[in-house]
Formats: structure tokens, C-alpha cells, sequence
């Protein structure tokens, strides 16, 4: 009912566009966020899912399944390792019992892709294997890390709706057939940091305060770096 229009009719002024943009964009399975400041604006952020094209991914297996990520929301692998004595590859940690991946004195929150499954964000400790592939990916401003058993290769697929039964899980954006018959899921980055927001921001709140006590017992900063 209310309106900043100076001629309100029947059909303009009332806020119905902006209604229509919404129900669309939903009906698609994608998401409108609205985030206002008071005095600065207001930022519409439109989120959405990916839908019958040819899309780059990186195949990637965890468990007894291989899923296909989106390429565009890969930044970086990393390989892990907890037992590398030369320390020369990267290993997992833990702060208050959750998974965190130390890159470049960054703390990333690492989730697997069997727990998103059973609806938990933070990967219990039966989950987190001794070496693999911890794939990168970003979404808007949130960093958050996929921890894989193996990486194979990137191919270009087509990405086929899911099935009406399964469009409730926010974890996949499609699926797509491989060329040696094999059906894989397609990971949705964007269902995946929404999981994950919530343990995304406490590992945010951690890596704060880590820097902070750090930060007071700091003599220098040294760059290491292994040649040859």
C-alpha cells in the first residue's frame, strides 16, 4: 500500500514489479537478498542457479561419487597433507572443533560433501581424510573450502535439470552425463555457501581474533619459500 510514485494508477506505483521480479526468480530456485543501510541505500543482490547450458566444471570425486564443480566458482586447489614432514603442502586444523584450512594465513572454513549431505556444515572428524584435494571456491565475498579424495580433470558439460523430487536440495544445481555413461550431480556453489554461512562467519570471528593474539608476539615477517 505504500508508495513513493507521484501518480499511483492500477497497475503502476504499487510495488507489482518488483513482485513480479521476485516470484520469478524463485520459481527458478533462486534467491533475492536485500541488505539496507540507514542513510547509504539499499543493495539487491539476485542469485541464480544454473540452468540448461554448457558450463565448464572440474570433476572431482569424494567418497564412492564423483560431482562435477563449476569452474567459475573455483579459485584454487590445494593439496593436503598432514603427514608431509617437509611441511611443504598444507594441512588441515581444528578450532573449536571445527575444520579449518590455513592458506596463506587465512582461515577457511572446509566442508565435505557426504556431510552437506546429511545436513551438517561442519565435517565431524570420521570425515576429514588424511591427504586429498581441498578445492577453493567463492561466493559473493564468502571463501569457503570443499575437501575431495581426488581431482581429475576439467570438461565442458551439459547441464540437465534436476528431477522434481529432487529440486529440494539446495546442494545440487543440475546433473550431467559424463562421456563414459557415468550420471554426476553438479555442485551448486551457491547452495553450498548458503550451508555454510553460518560456519563461514564464525570461522571469520576465529581468524579475528587468531590474528589479534599473533599479532602481539610477532618479532617479523619472514616470507618462506622452497626453490628447486
Amino acid at each position: 500500500g505504500f508508495s513513493t510514485a507521484k501518480a499511483v494508477t492500477s497497475v503502476s506505483g504499487r510495488g507489482v514489479g518488483m513482485d513480479v521480479v521476485k516470484t520469478n526468480i524463485e520459481t527458478i530456485g533462486g534467491v533475492v537478498d536485500i541488505a539496507t543501510e540507514l542513510g547509504k541505500g539499499t543493495t539487491f543482490t539476485i542469485k541464480i542457479p544454473l540452468t540448461l547450458a554448457i558450463v565448464s566444471a572440474l570433476i572431482v570425486k569424494a567418497g564412492e561419487q564423483r560431482y562435477a564443480v563449476p569452474q567459475i566458482a573455483v579459485l584454487e586447489l590445494v593439496r593436503v597433507d598432514p603427514k608431509d614432514e617437509n611441511k611443504s603442502t598444507n594441512s588441515i586444523e581444528r578450532i573449536h572443533g571445527a575444520p579449518v584450512l590455513r592458506l596463506r594465513e587465512r582461515l577457511l572454513p572446509i566442508v565435505t560433501l557426504d556431510g552437506l549431505m546429511r545436513g551438517q556444515a561442519i565435517a565431524e572428524e570420521s570425515e576429514i581424510v588424511e591427504s586429498g584435494f581441498v578445492v577453493v571456491a567463492q561466493v559473493g565475498r564468502q571463501r569457503f573450502g570443499v575437501l575431495v579424495d581426488e581431482v581429475f580433470h576439467t570438461e565442458e558439460i551439459v547441464v540437465k535439470p534436476m528431477s522434481s523430487k529432487l529440486r529440494h536440495i539446495p546442494l545440487f544445481a543440475g546433473n550431467t552425463i559424463l562421456g563414459d555413461g557415468a550420471v554426476v550431480l553438479i555442485v551448486d556453489p551457491n547452495g553450498v555457501a548458503k550451508l555454510v554461512g553460518q560456519s563461514a562467519q564464525s570461522g571469520a570471528a576465529t581468524e579475528a581474533e587468531t590474528e589479534e593474539v599473533e599479532a602481539g608476539d610477532a618479532k617479523a615477517t619472514l616470507l618462506v619459500f622452497k626453490g628447486g
